[in-house]
């Protein structure tokens, strides 16, 4: 079976999760399986078949009771199937290993609810991890293969999961009919997105401390897909994911990724603070719904009033405007240029001076010691 490390090497280090042993044990889990969800690891997203990133009940890694056409059984949740045309109705589906057979599920939904339509993918929960990690080699291995140059490599492939899990591979099964379409069909070129340059541009001027973030659980195209938020020494620094081309799913030729931009806000933090405010998370991703709806991106110069205040009752922010990021910049991304904006919460007082002398003079007032402007309610 594959290793963790070669899994990381694949999905890269944060598309592997692994849980502790504890938290595993509490579960009722089998010796096996908590190896391989301790020891070797999950990835979070594989190409259109699977995602942790689950969109409604049954979250990854709750455990829950169902009957199944032959009895009642306690299962695992997994993840869910991944977007895309290809899978029909994916956030519908749950994998989950079942705890006493440790047999892995394809599990259906109705109406938020697990109907009886239950099918066994795999015997093992080892076999459903290795096809998502062999399915995924096979892609990066051969991208731009032609059909005929893909065929040797998928037949030998088909031939050594077979010998590992017959039942999974056999031609009336999901997986036998997967590796089927996939005999059939080339291997496109892997388009890269903007997400692993944001991240290495966030990790250097952040290294310290782990990020937290958030799935918005937003369509692409219609808001950011996700936020986090990185501990800073008297601030947070929250950035938006999605108004550029993250995973490279966007065939365009402009010279930016996706939209070109990604929002970040600064905030004040306590030194004790483990949340950041979820007025803040909710404004970013509110100017996401904004932009996708108008067709009005952000740049640097830009400025605009909101619908009543920013943060709580009583703060006198009525207005936001933006700056090219100072820390951050503009990143030349695999699929174009992604610039970074800084939002900054400013009083409708300073909204009519910053547009008669422009925004970096009113901005420059809220930089401080940070050397970036904060967008702090309090004031």
């Amino acid at each position: 079976m594959a290793t963790h490390a070669e899994l990381v090497q694949v999905f890269g280090e944060d598309g592997v999760i692994t849980l502790d042993r504890s938290d595993v044990a509490s579960h009722g889990v089998r010796s096996a399986d908590a190896d391989v969800l301790c020891s070797v690891g999950i990835p979070v997203t594989a190409d259109i078949f699977f995602t942790m990133k689950v969109d409604g009940p049954y979250e990854a890694f709750t455990v829950f009771e169902a009957e199944t056409q032959d009895r009642p059984a306690r299962f695992l949740v997994l993840g869910q199937g991944s977007k895309g045309d290809e899978i029909a109705h994916a956030d519908q589906i749950r994998y989950a290993v079942e705890l006493e057979s440790g047999n892995v599920f394809m599990l259906a939904l109705e109406d938020g609810e697990l109907t009886s339509h239950v099918d066994t993918i795999n015997t093992t929960l080892e076999s459903f991890v290795e096809v998502l990690y062999r399915i995924e080699l096979r892609r990066q291995e051969l991208a731009g293969s032609s059909v005929e140059e893909a065929r040797p490599y998928t037949e030998k492939l088909i031939a050594e999961l077979t010998s590992r899990d017959e039942r999974a591979l056999a031609p009336d099964a999901f997986w036998g009919g997967v590796f089927e379409t996939l005999l059939r069909t080339g291997v496109p070129e892997i388009r890269e997105g903007s997400r692993m340059a944001i991240a290495k541009a966030l990790d250097a001027l952040l290294p310290e401390g782990q990020p937290l973030r958030w799935a918005t659980g937003t369509a692409m195209g219609e808001g950011v897909q996700e936020l986090s938020a990185h501990r800073a020494d008297g601030y947070w620094l929250l950035v938006t994911w999605g108004f550029s081309d993250l995973d490279g799913d966007l065939d365009l030729d402009t010279g930016t990724s996706g939209l070109g931009f990604e929002l970040t806000m600064r905030v004040p933090r306590e030194a004790d603070e483990e949340m950041p405010p979820g007025w803040a998370l909710q404004t970013l991703r509110n100017l996401g719904t904004y932009v996708f709806g108008e067709g009005y991106p952000f740049a640097d110069g830009h400025r605009m009033g909101v619908a009543g205040t920013l943060g709580p009752e009583g703060s006198r922010l009525g207005a936001l405007a933006f700056v090219t990021d100072p820390h951050l910049g503009t990143l030349d991304a695999p699929n174009g240029r992604v610039e970074f904006v800084t939002a900054v919460g400013i009083t409708r007082e300073e909204l009519a001076e910053a547009k008669a002398t422009g925004n970096e003079a009113v901005l420059a007032r809220f930089t401080g010691e940070h050397g970036v402007p904060l967008t702090d309610v309090s004031r």
